[in-house]
């Protein structure tokens, strides 16, 4: 299992389908629903030559993770469930939707079946799309090219901040950074967060209210997770008026907002040249920015590597052969594997395999997990770091470009 990774479209789409094996084999992919929303709305692109639409949205389907990949939760929802006063856990771990607790005996865990957004994708490899999913590509499209910034400046001098005074993004950094900080104008703040996210409107005064019962606190402590949010916007908002970030590349909103999902990975992974300006500028100590075109190579050469392996090796799957990145070389994941620490690089002691019976009774706890109804009466109780088990079903192609995921003699369900 290697680091949670975020990527955007333009790295998926620069890969091959065999690149992109080994990047879902390598890196545990927490997947914006920004990805999902792009590669939707390729739907109604208009293509001047070459390939058709349909085409292109399979291909990125076809590369998109499956081993390893998940939807994050979108970040409207964490911003206003934050504002509402839920936790919102910022510690580089993806947040899921759809997960149901369930209790099994005496064991407590959490079970989350094929997402929407997987069984979607399947559905688009093969070049099948909903009208629902046409229609929404088409009105997203236009959505998007009917953006305008020319507010920016005044949403930013509105908060108190002299964009005069940022001369670079550093600059326009330093001071979203500081307004969230701070409390000396709460009803412009928080104005400006209900409507440049378009809050519903029943849910504004039970959020004001309860920002007003809690004495106007900073951001910062207030609710954490919406600072961030806000410093994002904020600061995109000061690039555009400054022109550090152009006003005429309306894709550019849709680009920073992936920086919304950064408290929810160790790595973000772009070949966006906005992204490689801005996005260092928000991560934490522990966090990384990695430039699309270096890890391309770098899964280029992984490639090439395991393509020198014999056909029977090959043939039982990559998993048995490539459960973690070489120990030798010079390659950049296994260089990026080792932020979580070194110990992957030692040598596994042998592990007999499970006995049948041990095997079954582990099948049956697994099934009994996803087929027992949920509990949601003592859904509070569900602490996620003292969980017994949690269980994710997936969508697995058994072969993705030269490469069997999955033991070729296995058997289809």
């Amino acid at each position: 299992m290697g680091p949670i990774t975020i990527f955007d479209k333009s790295f998926l789409q620069s890969l091959s389908i065999d690149e992109s094996v080994w990047f879902d084999n390598f890196y545990l992919v927490n997947i914006s629903p920004l990805f999902y929303i792009e590669t939707l709305a390729d739907l109604a692109k208009e293509m001047s030559k070459g390939r058709t639409p349909d085409q292109i949205v399979g291909e990125i389907a076809s590369k998109t993770p499956e081993m390893g990949g998940s939807p994050n939760v979108h970040h409207m929802d964490l911003l206003i469930n934050n504002l509402l006063g839920q936790k919102i856990v910022m510690d580089g771990r993806p947040i899921l939707a759809g997960g149901k607790p369930v209790t099994s005996g005496e064991k407590k865990g959490v079970a989350f079946g094929v997402s929407p957004e997987a069984k979607a994708f399947s559905r688009w490899q093969n070049r099948e799309y909903m009208e629902i999913e046409r229609d929404f590509a088409k009105q997203w499209r236009a959505q998007v090219k009917a953006m305008t910034f020319e507010n920016s400046q005044s949403y930013a001098e509105k908060l108190g901040v002299d964009i005069t005074q940022c001369k670079n993004i550093n600059d326009a950094y330093t001071a979203a950074n500081s307004l969230v900080k701070s409390n000396s104008k709460p009803y412009d703040l928080i104005e400006f967060i209900l409507t440049s996210f378009a809050i519903p409107r029943e849910l504004h005064r039970q959020i004001v209210q309860r920002y007003q019962v809690s004495g106007f606190p900073p951001l910062t402590s207030y609710a954490p997770y919406v600072a961030h949010v806000i410093k994002v916007e904020v600061f995109f908002h000061i690039c555009v008026s400054r022109g550090f970030i152009s006003p005429d590349r309306p894709s550019n909103k849709i680009d920073i907002a992936y920086l919304h999902y950064l408290p929810f990975c160790k790595l973000f992974v772009s070949g966006d040249n906005l992204h490689k300006r801005a996005a260092p500028l928000f991560l934490k100590k522990d966090q990384l920015f990695v430039w699309g075109p270096d890890l391309k190579a770098d899964l280029t050469a992984l490639n090439k590597l395991y393509m020198n392996l014999p056909q029977e090796i090959k043939d039982k799957g990559i998993l048995s052969f490539a459960s973690k990145p070489p120990t030798d070389g010079d390659f950049l994941t296994s260089q990026l594997w080792d932020l979580m620490g070194t110990g992957w690089r030692k040598p596994k002691e042998i592990e007999l395999p499970l006995s049948q019976e041990s095997n079954d009774k582990l099948l049956d706890q697994v099934k009994s997990f996803r087929e027992v109804p949920a509990n949601n009466r003592d859904y509070a109780d569900f602490d996620i770091d003292k969980l017994d088990s949690v269980s994710l079903q997936r969508f697995i192609t058994k072969k993705k470009g030269s490469w069997f995921q999955v033991p070729k003699d296995l058997k289809n369900d």
